[in-house]
């Protein structure tokens, strides 16, 4: 009987970076630490801070979209989202369950209302 492969693998990922940064230059003078430290070091020039309407799951709904629409998935056919955040292993209200909730309203008008009804985060 022949061994039956699945492809495995990522095919594409995004992510959010928000629009708002502090100057590295400024955060080393504020924490009193040598900026080029900073720079030179660990190669941070600026650092993003969300805005008032944004966060993890915001940021997280932004990219889910993001791929959604770039490879053109109709959203029923997604069948689990992966979502890493400060969430426990008991699933309890995970960030992911926002995030997906978003992009349904996002989403609704053009796949309908409840598109990842059956999606699992």
């Amino acid at each position: 009987m022949a061994k039956r492969v699945l492809p495995v693998g990522i095919d594409d990922m995004a992510f959010y970076v928000p629009k708002l940064f502090l100057d590295i230059e400024t955060l080393a003078e504020k924490r009193r630490i040598p900026a080029v430290k900073l720079q030179q070091g660990l190669g941070l020039y600026k650092m993003a801070l969300p805005d008032v309407h944004e966060d993890a799951a915001t940021m997280a709904a932004e990219a889910i979209a993001e791929l959604i629409d770039r490879n053109k998935i109709d959203p029923k056919s997604i069948g689990r989202i992966y979502l890493g955040t400060e969430s426990a292993l008991d699933m309890s209200k995970p960030t992911a369950t926002y995030a997906v909730g978003m992009v349904e309203e996002r989403l609704a008008g053009r796949y309908g209302a409840g598109c990842l009804r059956h999606c699992d985060v």
